[in-house]
């Protein structure tokens, strides 16, 4: 028998005096609904007390909980923030826990009592699906199955009236039945649609070996890799990888929508004592337009912005003193940002002065320009570790990084960590200054500062490499980035190219995120020639992080006034 801690062993006691005895998987009479399987509502409630702070968000077409009542308050919160959507139907994926189905999947057409009121089954489309494919069998193992059983009662309270889908899919199901089950589902999803897929993550193993699991998990997800998302393991990464690609695949395919993970707990954190398996969670939104500056925060979590090539000099300074081009500007920062901390890499020299006759490629700019627009945007610190950062040499780096000191925002330079409350970022350049043109600088001792001691506290990788306006790694690029991945980093976030690359990559079946380059934040360069993202890095109390892009307008196409493109849904 598994270990567990008293506190699960409590929570699971509690909830057999809770549920009715049900032995059987005996189907309820023709038309007949399953019987309420959870007779006291404590842990129900107190879960809806703690995410009484959630505010519902609109547009949401799936969302992915636990199914453990001990993670109860995160089932809450995922249900909650989903109900703001108008829906005619929810979709539940759910593992086959008790290996009942005959087939990789199962249906029902009865619905279900539960503590607040029934929940209906669209048993028409209940019936359709199981036509649809030879696949999937009606069943009454639904009546005994925690998978759906746990999310009922919260989806009764926050979605009341709309029908349910129930889906169990078998463990022993291949990807090619996930694919077909996939076809056969999309006919029944549409924008009216809720996905609600019900899985736990990371089982059976201490919280220091869950912990890289959820991280190769959390990365397979901000790539939105199906492939690699394929290749995660039963149990070690979740309870149901197909549940997880049959979700993933119908959002990405019906509605353009990319995972967006908003907490990942593991049972270690609820108790004192250590535990030798635990149990991971996660809260996944799904929505085809999220908000630049995010779905809402969760408790136990932290976000933080990293940002591209940024320079108040040349016409960008005079583009910047147009008060109405400053509006234009801060609005659309602040709209991507949310008022989060961010961090720049810093391209060039602050100087009191900076003379007239200066080169064009030696990049200085208005001390108090660039200071007065740090403090605005709240960018909490920069990176240094650029081609650029020693363009007037030593004196020039000097002048810069006291000026920084003075104004209260940290920097940091090559090998250098900047410890953040959660995660450490740590600078590197691949680049020597703009007047030596030295490159390939990075070598094994400045890679092994990626290296930590603590391995709760991941690390990211801010990296300044690559050709000038090419969006993708070069061989060396690929390079470096396995060496980095092999010193453990979490994620490797890059800049130089001036274009942002087309999103998160996994690196090592998800050892690692990679967001190649975030381009340019704020450049004298138009959309032309330069594109530009943020990286939201969101860190789970755990010591796990999730990586998200966010586009960007051309900045400084907006400070001219020069029309840009409505980004696609989907489009990161």
């Amino acid at each position: 028998m598994r270990r567990l801690t008293a506190r699960i062993l409590a929570a699971l006691a509690l909830l057999a005096a809770a549920a009715p005895a049900i032995a059987q998987s005996a189907c309820p009479s023709e038309g007949a609904d399953y019987r309420e399987f959870y007779l006291e509502d404590k842990l129900f409630a107190e879960a809806i007390a703690k995410a009484e702070a959630i505010k519902p968000a609109a547009a949401l077409t799936g969302m992915t909980v636990p199914h453990h009542l001990l993670a109860a308050h995160l089932i809450a919160a995922g249900v909650k923030l989903a109900s703001g959507g108008g829906y005619d139907r929810i979709v539940i994926l759910l593992p086959d826990h008790f290996k009942q189905a005959r087939r990789p999947f199962a249906t029902t057409t009865h619905g279900f009592e539960t503590l607040y009121g029934r929940v209906a089954t669209d048993a028409a489309a209940a019936r359709n699906l199981a036509t649809a494919t030879e696949k999937v069998e009606l069943s009454c193992l639904f009546g005994r199955d925690h998978g759906i059983l746990a999310l009922l009662p919260f989806v009764r309270h926050y979605l009341p009236n709309i029908p349910v889908l129930p889906v169990a899919i078998s463990i022993h199901s291949t990807r090619a039945d996930w694919e077909e089950l996939v076809a056969a589902l999309s006919p029944l999803v549409n924008e009216r649609t809720l996905i609600l897929q019900s899985t736990d993550f990371s089982h059976y193993l201490p919280h220091h070996e869950a912990r890289l699991r959820d991280q190769q998990t959390l990365n397979v997800l901000a790539a939105d890799d199906l492939d690699a998302l394929a290749g995660l393991a039963q149990p070690d990464h979740m309870d149901s990888v197909g549940a997880m690609y049959v979700h993933a695949a119908l959002q990405a395919r019906l509605n353009g929508a990319r995972p967006i993970v908003l907490a990942s707990e593991n049972s270690q954190q609820y108790v004192e004592k250590f535990v030798a398996e635990t149990t991971s969670y996660m809260v996944v939104a799904f929505s085809p337009r999220p908000p630049n500056a995010g779905l809402p925060g969760m408790p136990g979590t932290r976000r933080y912005l990293l940002a591209g090539d940024t320079f108040f000099g040349r016409a960008m300074t005079a583009a910047l003193l147009d008060e109405d081009a400053a509006e234009r500007v801060e609005a659309a920062v602040l709209e991507a940002t949310g008022g989060a901390p961010l961090i720049v890499n810093l391209e060039g020299v602050l100087l009191p002065d900076v003379p007239d006759a200066i080169e064009h490629m030696v990049l200085a700019m208005p001390r108090e320009l660039a200071l007065s627009w740090l403090k605005l945007l709240n960018v909490r610190a920069v990176g240094l570790a650029n081609n650029h950062a020693m363009d007037i040499g030593p004196s020039g780096m000097a002048e810069t990084t006291a000026a920084l000191d003075e104004a209260g925002i940290a920097w940091f330079g090559q090998g250098d960590a900047l410890e953040l409350p959660g995660l450490a970022l740590v600078g590197l350049s691949d680049h020597g200054t703009n007047a030596s043109q030295k490159t390939r600088l990075l070598d094994a001792a400045l890679l092994d500062r990626l290296v930590r001691d603590r391995a709760e506290i991941p690390v990211v990788a801010f990296v300044h490499w690559g050709r000038e306006y090419v969006p993708e790694p070069s061989l060396r690029e690929t390079e470096l980035a396995e060496e980095m991945r092999r010193r453990g980093v979490a994620a490797i976030v890059g800049a130089h190219s001036h274009r942002a690359s087309a999103g998160v990559a996994q690196l090592g079946g998800g050892d690692a995120a990679m967001i190649y380059s975030l381009g340019n934040f704020l450049f004298d360069q138009g959309a032309d020639k330069a594109s530009g993202a943020l990286a939201e890095i969101t860190v789970f109390d755990q010591g796990a992080l999730f990586v998200r892009q966010v586009r960007l307008p051309n900045l400084f196409d907006l400070a001219r006034g020069v029309q840009q493109d409505e980004p696609k849904p989907g489009e990161r």
